[in-house]
């Protein structure tokens, strides 16, 4: 072989590597399809931990959850949802290309051809899934290798299952170009000249013989099956009408396999009360993309190049017909209220609210009287006076309910069971209100059986479960269908979303502690100085204002005219039944990060849209050093001081990169906005510094301020989730033993315990 033809055989070679038909798909992609191009980039930076793992989402793709167990049938579930996406990625993109390619009618199964050679992308994901959920369970979950390769096991085959099914039916209804016209290769051949000659194409044709007019892809080579690459044959001499009835049937059958997925996808919604529909998390997010692509490619069938314009028309229309308080949108209710009743919601009154002197004084009244027999509990032998101990619990998740259990529990065995006695305010935000809430609970249990001990683990490992589930797969199967199902609470009906599901995911999770709980409940128990008073601080998204809910009315606590930047629960709502509160409903208020649970909205006029309480006051001192200071002479008169605890999830001080230096163009277009958002809670932190010097050196009796929290840097990181890893409840467990909180620990110790 002379270099002439060695050059020529290389060009050949890399002309066919150039057109290889997995190559011009992906091409294609990059070229035209960067809407299925950005689900695929989410999925892969979710897997890798590039993005969301400060909420935890890398962890519901990595160590899926079903029954509460990460095992070979949550790998499997897992599997199929990814199969099922993948199958969906497939049909979009043969809808959206098959028609630049031809050739492909003349396959025996053009749709199953096409799977084969658009796999490149698929391929990637599954086999960087593998690797990081490997890693991922070894280091974080802490299992074993066997079990880790037999989960890997069950997520490929589940992959694999769903795609086999799928097949088979492309397999057994899709046909081509020789189906249709009952001819062979051969005839074909030898009439090339008149079918060229009577080929035509028709503008009006129904949407499903529409063949792209655009220029064809070359392709040389292309996967023929997983054993062989075969090259391209040349498709000039067929009949165009024929091939465009090979690829008009191809679209009908997935479209009717597209309405069979959104149909599946619908019962799941409608039945997903059952546990057995509980799927995992993660098999939730391919779920929601899965959906998104039907119905994409759907409308791409129909409208082509006006799908996008469509959908933004239908984006409009929908925001005008849902711009009334009637429309069809379902709202997110507080269970056990009666929302017939709607009080309004005006400076007029507020103002009602805040010079309403006569409540003021009587609510001033009761609160003193729940003191006196909070004092008369915890007076010591020798007639020496208490020390008052408010407790603040920051929000963060499933991160923060178990470090303020697990704290508060430890302190107070340690303090010889006198710190619960001794603490008269709890208040705080979203995850460490339900934590310190079911410690509060089983506290108040614990005086009718004194076995109940509040540092068992099973309390811990209660609180600590899974709480995310529930919410990412009531957004994939849609609250819309969900709502129209309803709930009985008390005497009222209520439609269900995923906030329902979320109030019982807690109700299952601690054993039914809180089922039939409302804020009546607790009403008697701290009045009669039993329990500590707690405060649930919501926001009210209308105004940035905060609710204060309680059993008991602190309407002092709203005579603010200037701003009434509080807002008291029970008298705005006092026509409403407002103890009839479901308890995890007020729970559900102040823990309501946006857009992973619906908004709440409460009955007035206008409604008021309630979300988490940590937007505005994430540690609860606001609120606490308030009622210090509005109760400050009984105080002084009546303790040997005040302990302010804090319980928080992360750190008050932050290390500060030395290396972040913001010299990029997105870094500093985004200074402005991202970081001020990001640095929400460390503002709040600088605020509260001030708040708490400012209130120590006014106050009449001295007031001492501590903070426990878990350890977290760069390296040692817990995700701000309803989701923890085994790995993240040891790191909790483990911080009550820093040098830090043990110091902190022992000084609480001493004064508690002290004479």
């Amino acid at each position: 072989m002379d270099k002439k033809d060695k050059i020529s055989n290389v060009a050949t070679l890399a002309q066919r590597i150039w057109y290889f038909f997995p190559i011009q798909i992906l091409l294609l992609h990059f070229k035209r399809n960067h809407i299925i191009l950005g689900f695929w980039l989410i999925l892969f930076l979710f897997i890798t931990n590039s993005i969301g793992f400060k909420y935890g989402i890398p962890f519901l793709f990595l160590t899926p959850e079903y029954f509460g167990n990460i095992d070979f049938l949550s790998y499997l579930i897992l599997g199929t949802a990814t199969g099922g996406f993948i199958m969906a990625f497939n049909i979009y993109s043969y809808i959206m290309f098959a028609s630049e390619f031809p050739f492909l009618a003349t396959f025996s199964r053009p749709f199953i051809k096409f799977c084969y050679n658009n796999l490149l992308i698929p391929l990637s994901f599954v086999l960087v899934y593998s690797w990081e959920s490997y890693w991922f369970q070894l280091e974080e979950e802490l299992i074993s290798t066997n079990h880790i390769l037999i989960n890997l096991l069950g997520f490929n085959l589940g992959v694999l299952l769903f795609i086999i099914f799928a097949s088979i039916y492309f397999i057994r209804f899709n046909k081509n170009i020789y189906h249709f016209s009952g001819k062979d290769e051969a005839y074909f051949q030898s009439h090339f000249k008149e079918i060229v000659k009577e080929a035509t194409f028709h503008k009006k044709t129904k949407w499903y013989y529409r063949i792209s007019q655009s220029k064809k892809v070359k392709i040389l080579t292309y996967i023929n099956n997983f054993r062989e690459i075969k090259l391209a044959r040349n498709i000039k001499h067929y009949d165009k009408n024929l091939l465009k009835q090979v690829f008009a049937q191809n679209h009908i059958n997935a479209s009717i396999y597209e309405l069979m997925l959104f149909i599946t996808f619908l019962l799941l919604g409608i039945f997903r009360e059952n546990p057995l529909f509980n799927l995992p998390a993660g098999a939730s997010f391919f779920i929601l993309f899965t959906l998104f692509l039907l119905l994409y490619s759907a409308l791409y069938s129909w409208f082509k190049g006006w799908t996008l314009s469509f959908l933004i028309l239908c984006l409009f229309f929908l925001n005008y017909s849902t711009g009334t308080e009637d429309s069809f949108l379902f709202k997110s209710y507080a269970y056990g209220i009666d929302y017939e009743t709607k009080p309004k919601y005006n400076n007029n009154k507020l103002n009602q609210i805040a010079t309403n002197y006569d409540q003021i004084e009587t609510d001033k009244a009761n609160t003193i009287s729940i003191l006196e027999k909070w004092k008369n509990k915890n007076i010591n032998e020798d007639g020496s006076l208490p020390k008052l101990i408010v407790l603040n619990v920051s929000g963060g998740g499933l991160r923060s309910a178990l470090w303020s259990f697990h704290a508060v529990s430890y302190l107070d065995s340690v303090c010889e069971n006198k710190l619960l006695p001794q603490t008269e305010l709890i208040t705080g935000a979203s995850g460490g209100m339900i934590g310190i809430s079911y410690l509060r609970e089983l506290y108040l249990q614990q005086k009718i059986n004194p076995e109940i001990k509040l540092t068992d683990n099973k309390y811990k490992i209660r609180i600590s479960k899974d709480l995310l589930n529930p919410l990412l797969f009531g957004i994939a199967t849609t609250d819309f269908i969900f709502g129209f199902q309803q709930t009985q609470f008390g005497n009222y009906s209520y439609s269900k979303d995923r906030g329902y599901s979320f109030e019982r995911r807690i109700e299952e999770n601690l054993n039914g502690t809180f089922r039939s709980k409302t804020l009546k409940s607790y009403l008697k128990p701290e009045k009669s100085g039993i329990i500590p008073m707690l405060f649930l601080t919501p926001t009210i998204a209308n105004d940035g204002r905060r609710l204060l809910i309680s059993p008991h009315s602190h309407s002092y606590l709203s005579r603010d005219t200037s701003t009434y930047n509080n807002i008291d629960y029970q008298q705005l709502f006092k026509g409403n039944k407002p103890n009839q509160l479901k308890y995890l409903s007020a729970l559900r208020m102040s823990a309501n990060f946006p857009y992973i649970l619906p908004m709440i909205s409460l009955p007035s006029s206008p409604n008021l849209e309630i979300v988490d309480a940590g937007i505005k006051d994430n540690y609860g001192l606001q609120t606490s050093t308030e009622f210090l200071v509005e109760f400050s002479d009984w105080i002084a008169e009546n303790t040997s001081g005040v302990i302010i605890l804090e319980i928080r999830d992360t750190p008050k001080l932050k290390v500060i990169n030395p290396s972040l230096n913001y010299n990029s163009l997105m870094q500093r277009l985004t200074l402005p906005v991202g970081n001020i958002i990001k640095n929400v809670l460390r503002i709040q932190d600088y605020n509260n510094a001030k708040l708490l010097e400012k209130t120590k050196s006014n106050f009449p009796t001295k007031l001492d301020s501590f903070t426990l929290f878990v350890n977290q840097n760069e390296k040692q990181n817990i995700s701000m989730s309803w989701h923890l890893t085994k790995l993240d409840c040891k790191k909790i467990y483990k911080s009550i033993d820093s040098d830090h909180n043990q110091k902190t620990i022992n000084a609480i110790k001493d004064l508690v315990l002290s004479k």
